[in-house]
């Protein structure tokens, strides 16, 4: 079939986006340091999910159900204390352990313990006059800390192992025993440094990186940063590159994490939420049945004339509820098809997100404060993740309304062209 010049155009904007685009992110996304975070990160998120759980039962929206609550909330916010405040200590676990896999020679279960040590001593050198640790550095505050030891901890330890700093033991001594031996010298060597850096010279370590990170951290709070995001979010996946793994997975996720943490405390405190854009308000707002809001696709096309795209539409419905639209992205396709590149790059999650952050900045909807899973379905996105809030959930059903609206027209346009090959097929057949 003869091709427009619009989709000529959009051919080639796509190819422009996979030679120049994508490779730096590419490259960026795959680089060790980086994917050992991002790997470290996403280990984390069942324990802050259940963290986020007792948020949910000390905000209930029912003013019955919070005042039958009321009594027990003391009890819960130990379990949110103990999980969300301390998240930071349990991600030097997953860390060290995630980075130690980058070397060969190197054990991720003493990696994880000389990562931990070291990453106390930074943040929480105990007070002998009074027997305490001050905890505040084991929540999202000491993230970037946590980053910045552990790239440390372990970049030494393999320059150790390379360069002969271990102790080696006869080759008939079990494996164990010769690589607890091998990392004491550079376990010590570490423990040394970081002790003489916090406590005899003083330096805090985590007060000056949250100095320097703090501009960042207001920086991917402003709706700019959610429109960059969301807009290479759409532009990734348009030429088949899962673009959360760079955006909201990626670079944003640190921060993405600390700012529902921060909400999370807020109104646990029964403050004012700080932050609008956190990880759940993507899903609420950007990724409605997955990227793209191509759940609503599924509904224009499940009685298509067209039987490649009812096909596909009825395949894609289920785990379209599930936030997993794949089917949808490569079986219609989606992906570098230059009729769905204006709705699917700049109509549909991009919008959604301007419409999210403006509707949360005007005060009428709520900011999430809760963690909810990726594949949490459509109203209870909203619902769950504002402990509760019915004016986000009306919001969400107002957005996937208007976004049948949008891609109606798109998806008829292209149902005609897909009939119309499929009928000179059967004609030539």
């Amino acid at each position: 079939m003869k091709t427009s010049k619009f989709e000529s155009l959009m051919d080639k904007f796509g190819v422009w986006i996979e030679q120049y685009l994508a490779p730096p992110l590419v490259r960026m996304g795959n680089q060790r340091h980086f994917a050992a975070i991002r790997a470290a990160l996403i280990r984390t998120i069942p324990l802050i999910i259940v963290g986020s759980l007792p948020l949910i039962l000390t905000n209930l929206p029912v003013a019955s159900l919070a005042a039958a609550m009321a009594p027990h909330a003391d009890k819960l916010n130990v379990l949110y204390t103990m999980t969300m405040n301390f998240m930071v200590l349990y991600l030097a676990i997953s860390l060290g352990s995630e980075l130690a896999r980058m070397y060969e020679e190197q054990d991720p279960t003493i990696v994880s313990i000389v990562t931990v040590a070291c990453y106390v001593i930074t943040v929480a050198p105990v007070d002998l006059a009074t027997g305490t640790l001050n905890v505040t550095g084991f929540s999202a505050k000491g993230m970037f800390t946590l980053f910045v030891v552990s790239i440390v901890v372990v970049e030494f330890m393999h320059f150790a192992y390379t360069h002969g700093i271990v102790i080696h033991l006869p080759k008939s001594v079990p494996a164990g025993i010769a690589q607890s031996f091998a990392s004491l010298l550079p376990m010590a060597i570490l423990l040394t440094f970081f002790w003489l850096l916090r406590v005899v010279i003083g330096f805090d370590l985590n007060a000056a990186l949250n100095v320097i990170v703090s501009p960042l951290l207001s920086v991917s709070d402003t709706w700019y940063a959610a429109f960059i995001c969301a807009l290479l979010l759409q532009l990734l996946w348009f030429v088949g590159i899962h673009g959360g793994s760079f955006t909201v997975w990626g670079v944003m996720y640190p921060f993405l994490l600390t700012n529902i943490a921060e909400n999370a405390e807020a109104a646990a405190a029964g403050k004012a939420m700080p932050h609008i854009i956190t990880e759940p308000f993507f899903y609420s707002w950007t990724m409605i049945g997955g990227v793209g809001m191509t759940l609503v696709l599924c509904v224009i096309w499940f009685r298509s004339r067209s039987a490649h795209l009812r096909e596909v539409a009825r395949l894609s419905f289920l785990p379209g509820i599930f936030c997993v639209n794949e089917p949808v992205m490569f079986g219609v396709p989606i992906v570098l098809n230059p009729l769905m590149f204006l709705p699917f790059v700049f109509l549909t999650s991009l919008l959604g997100t301007m419409y999210g952050y403006i509707l949360t900045a005007l005060g009428w909807i709520s900011p999430a404060f809760v963690q909810i899973p990726w594949t949490t379905p459509p109203q209870l996105q909203p619902y769950l993740s504002t402990g509760g809030d019915w004016r986000n959930v009306v919001a969400q059903a107002i957005l996937i309304v208007l976004m049948f609206f949008i891609w109606y027209p798109f998806a008829k346009y292209y149902e005609k062209r897909c009939i119309a090959e499929e009928t000179a097929t059967e004609e030539e057949g």
